[in-house]
């Protein structure tokens, strides 16, 4: 099957469609978080302990972490944008469904339904961001798109949680269904791209893996989602004992941290066209470990974690979009399957981590958790060089070549491209 060619260097820069990619983003990953901000309500009007609605928080990233590279294995080679258009229509749906249950297993089958939705559109949005630009300006294309799940987090997550309290969680649910299905529609008549992937097997997924750097980098991905999740999963806490800080000021940190994502955004934007996605990762491992082991020594003061949470977003937001275009340039007539693999880990490392911090909280303390997250980035910083060791002793003309042919899909007709 065909993908779509690359985009004339020459060609306008398509700012409308990025943007319209970046809003499905920020759909998704609201209604990822949509039951975190929600909780306590759920919670309440359904009379469950808030460890059985974290529950459902489990339910969506398994089900999205194995539902991602099947969907492309299955489905890959159908358009990137009627992929894309399905998982938003299946997230809508879900959304919509899950207003109106009374029962708690109905709720979590219906969150498990919209991991399966999500995950037809997180790595889809990626892919089909990155086939819409030249080569040289994937960097930029892949940190507009990724700004999405960073506005998500920025006004998503606080949003959610307010119209949870103010107006209920049942009403917000039934918002943010439609709201998803605006959305889709704005991309069914805003982006007119018709690549598409192809479908492969378990035998070609093996050989993906197979490709030099790739399985390191879905480890990679895995060790910094791992590191991110093992503090943030209990930064109130962290916030509170270790740096004395009252109920406002933990809200104001947050916010501080999400707003510094937005910076990290832009400054991914820029270096995108100057550094080369080996460079900005490492940097951005290197900056995020440096932060990580200053936050376990550092001055019990408001004014030291707010400093350190501006250097964590502003590292973590270089991470991610150079992550993406890594991954991309590593199997490039794979994208669809390389983001999905990457999208997979993305939410295995989250698991990993919430499940770190939870292990060792009681153990060793609150305060022993940046020192955690260090480790997580030091080894990601470690993958990162084997895995470029690997690529450049694997550069060999023919090996690549060989490797490519491995995974090549059947020629068509160039009408059909």
């Amino acid at each position: 099957m065909p993908q779509s060619r690359s985009p004339d260097p020459a060609a306008p820069w398509p700012a409308w469609p990025l943007r319209l990619l970046a809003l499905a983003y920020f759909t998704m990953g609201t209604g990822t978080l949509a039951v975190v901000g929600a909780l306590p309500p759920i919670a309440a009007s359904l009379s469950l302990p808030p460890s059985a609605v974290a529950l459902m928080v489990s339910a969506f990233a398994a089900t999205f972490a194995v539902a991602a590279p099947v969907v492309q294995m299955v489905a890959g080679h159908l358009p990137r944008r009627t992929l894309l258009l399905a998982g938003l229509g299946i997230l809508g749906a879900s959304t919509l469904l899950s207003a109106g249950v009374a029962s708690y297993p109905l709720l979590l089958i219906l969150r498990i339904i919209s991991g399966v939705g999500a995950a037809c559109v997180g790595p889809v949005v990626s892919a089909l961001g990155s086939t819409l630009v030249p080569p040289q300006r994937q960097g930029r294309a892949l940190a507009i798109v990724f700004s999405g799940m960073t506005m998500a987090s920025v006004v998503g997550l606080p949003l959610s949680a307010w119209l949870g309290e103010q107006i209920g969680w049942r009403p917000m649910f039934v918002g943010l269904g439609v709201w998803t299905w605006g959305v889709a529609l704005a991309v069914a008549l805003g982006v007119k791209d018709r690549g598409r992937g192809h479908a492969l097997g378990l035998g070609q997924l093996a050989t993906v893996l197979r490709r030099p750097g790739v399985a390191g980098g879905v480890a990679l991905m895995v060790c910094q989602m791992a590191g991110l999740f093992t503090t943030i999963t209990l930064i109130n806490p962290l916030l509170r004992d270790r740096f004395g800080a009252d109920t406002a000021q933990t809200s104001l940190a947050l916010m501080v941290l999400g707003l510094s994502g937005l910076a990290g955004n832009y400054l991914a934007r820029w270096l995108a066209d100057l550094w080369s996605a080996d460079r900005l990762v490492a940097l951005s491992l290197g900056g995020l470990t440096v932060m990580f082991l200053t936050m376990a020594g550092a001055p019990a003061r408001l004014w030291a974690a707010l400093a350190l949470l501006v250097l964590w977003a502003l590292a973590n937001d270089l991470f991610m979009p150079s992550q993406q275009r890594r991954m991309v340039e590593l199997a490039p007539e794979v994208r669809g399957l390389v983001l999905a693999l990457n999208s997979s880990a993305l939410y295995v490392g989250m698991a990993a981590g919430s499940f770190a911090a939870g292990a060792i909280e009681p153990l060793a303390g609150v305060g022993t958790l940046p020192l955690v997250s260090a480790g997580f980035m030091a080894a990601g910083l470690g993958l990162l060089a084997a895995t470029r060791r690997r690529g450049a002793t694997a550069g060999a003309p023919g090996a690549e070549a060989s490797a490519t042919r491995a995974i090549q899909p059947p020629a068509v007709c160039p009408a059909a491209r």
